[in-house]
């Protein structure tokens, strides 16, 4: 039997109005939750060191094999060395640049007997009177000073090969203990809605948590001509294609079945709908310059006894794109969905210099990329059954970025209810990171 401790309702009489109406209501939950510690981390073969100056700019200068002339590589690996991100590709980064520094100074040295052998032939040639003498000691001399500048190069950087090859293992990382924890909170929400005579309809709605104490909400008027909601919104993308089902258990365990929307803190929207057909649009108009806008569609309708739920969205930001697409179908309990969302994060920036320099006589150039932004993609399925009290949802939902490893999301969980009060159950594997939890939650 379920038992109203908190709930009101009043009618106020307005000028011109039917009625209006406003709800107070209450959720609350109580459970506990562990968490998997992080995994054991193996000792990495070396570590960051201590580079001086002079060494650090001469990392960045020469990131990259070609040791000569005007040098154009990325700084990315070797500004991840001297902020002490020590791997072994950077350490076998640096070994390549040494030998080719190597091999530079060798050239220049050949350089030196070359010019050398040709000035005693002018000497020779032409009886210590001639042009060609003054050529050939000219080019003496710059072979000299090259093959200095060479040699300083190679020094240095063999000093930089010195200093990764001799740095000190990583220390390993044990395996964290596992967590348990407390989870338990309470929300009010508030609700009014109401009606002119003229059949416009107009509502609120907001809520009040308990680790919040401020109160975030929305307004809308609704009629034929469609409905305008401002407040605190999504995008019109979200209301279109939604996430998967998942906020598993009685905490949700972190929602890992939501698709990460770009279209966040929109404070307009418009929706139509007739005929089972949504169109909607919305913006966040607080953005003066760009774009920050989404779009939406969705259709819902009845095939053959078969619920079937279509989704269309795109939103912009800025100069990127994000493209989500879900289909639902329900039929006697049973309902399975799935999504695809892609964000086009646009073309990837240009790369820009990072660190200009001259090494001796040569000048270099580092080039950093490191403001691209790659590409991501997500990927969700799950699967729903309802019967009588029980209901039991399991889901899986893969992150791909351009250039990073896969990120892959699973749950499951159980509720029963109880009558005002609904035993719940999880698991959810985040990334390799596993949580359980058990509670109840209840509603007012």
């Amino acid at each position: 039997m379920k038992h109203t401790l908190l709930a009101t309702t009043a009618l106020v009489a307005l000028t011109g109005a039917a009625a209006a109406e406003i709800t107070v209501s209450g959720t609350g939950r109580i459970g506990i939750r562990t968490t998997e510690g992080a995994a054991a981390v193996a000792a990495s073969e070396a570590v960051a060191g201590s580079l001086s100056t002079a060494q650090a700019t001469m990392l960045e200068l020469y990131d990259t094999a070609a040791a000569q002339g005007t040098t154009t590589g990325t700084a990315n690996s070797a500004a991840a060395f001297v902020a002490g991100a020590q791997t072994d590709a950077n350490v076998a980064l640096i070994n390549t640049q040494l030998i080719a520094t190597q091999a530079l100074a060798t050239a220049l040295d050949t350089a030196v007997t070359d010019a050398q052998t040709a000035l005693a032939k002018a000497i020779r040639d032409n009886n210590h009177d001639s042009a060609n003498i003054t050529t050939a000691r000219t080019t003496l001399a710059d072979a000299i000073t090259a093959a200095a500048v060479g040699q300083a190069d190679a020094d240095n950087m063999t000093e930089i090969n010195d200093a990764a090859r001799g740095l000190a293992a990583g220390t390993a990382t044990v395996k964290a203990a596992d967590v348990t924890s407390a989870v338990n909170r309470f929300r009010i929400s508030f609700a009014g809605s109401g009606e002119t005579d003229s059949g416009i309809a107009f509502g609120i709605s907001g809520r009040a948590d308990q680790q919040n104490g401020s109160l975030g909400g929305t307004q809308y008027i609704s009629g034929a001509f469609g409905k305008v909601t401002m407040g605190d919104l999504g995008g019109a993308d979200k209301d279109a294609a939604g996430h998967i089902a998942g906020g598993v258990g009685v905490s949700g365990m972190g929602s890992s079945n939501e698709i990460a929307y770009q279209a966040t803190n929109h404070n307009i929207g418009y929706q139509f709908s007739t005929n089972g057909l949504t169109v909607g649009y919305s913006q966040d108009t607080s953005v003066q310059t760009g774009s920050n806008s989404a779009v939406g569609i969705k259709w819902a309708g009845d095939l053959a006894g078969t619920g079937v739920t279509v989704g269309l969205g795109q939103s912009k930001l800025g100069t990127s794109t994000q493209s989500t697409m879900s289909v639902a179908v329900s039929m006697s309990g049973l309902t399975i969905k799935g999504i695809s969302s892609t964000n086009d994060n646009g073309p990837a920036a240009a790369n820009v210099p990072g660190v200009t320099g001259a090494i001796g006589t040569r000048r270099v150039v580092a080039v950093d990329n490191s403001g691209s932004n790659p590409d991501t993609d997500h990927t969700g399925f799950s699967i729903s059954y309802a019967m009588d009290a029980m209901s039991v949802t399991a889901y899986t939902k893969t992150v791909s970025t351009t250039g990073v490893a896969d990120m892959d999301y699973t749950g499951i969980g159980f509720t029963y209810d109880m009558g005002g009060a609904t035993l719940k159950a999880g698991m959810v594997d985040d990334n390799n990171i596993t949580s359980m939890d058990l509670g109840i939650s209840f509603s007012f």
